[in-house]
């Protein structure tokens, strides 16, 4: 309807891009061995920008950030202060952590049968999935 530009946040797409999306930032701004964004251009829009001037903030340029003290947020415990993503309306997540280089794709949508479905939230469902993997990678490293 908008000739392709839209100015809303959604992500109209699937894992696979997505996480394709994902792992060329993990990567620094290159995917397939092309260069798609300057590696500090990248860097500035994924640090947390006034996390030390203001504790309450943990928000980066271009995406979300952990909870600065390590729990609540839009991510699991344990996950690195340098991981970055983003967490949707609908519920959707994508995160990626360069500590432990992996990305973390979760689609739904929560708004399904009405935007007052609020179970996703409730049961805790993406970082509870995220918890997982991290306790996984924490087991693999014993």
């Amino acid at each position: 309807m908008l000739g392709g530009v839209g100015g809303h946040a959604g992500i109209f797409s699937n894992a696979n891009d997505l996480a394709k999306l994902m792992q060329m930032y993990l990567n620094g701004g290159t995917y397939g061995g092309i260069r798609y964004i300057k590696d500090t251009t990248l860097n500035e829009f994924t640090k947390c920008q006034f996390c030390y001037e203001e504790k309450e903030n943990r928000r980066a340029a271009g995406f979300d950030k952990p909870f600065l003290q390590g729990y609540g947020g839009p991510t699991c415990d344990g996950i690195s202060q340098t991981s970055f993503g983003h967490s949707g309306f609908t519920g959707t997540m994508a995160w990626a952590d360069p500590s432990e280089d992996i990305v973390y794709v979760f689609l739904s949508n929560r708004i399904y049968p009405s935007a007052e479905n609020r179970k996703l939230v409730k049961m805790d469902i993406r970082t509870n999935i995220q918890q997982v993997i991290y306790d996984a990678i924490k087991k693999g490293k014993e």
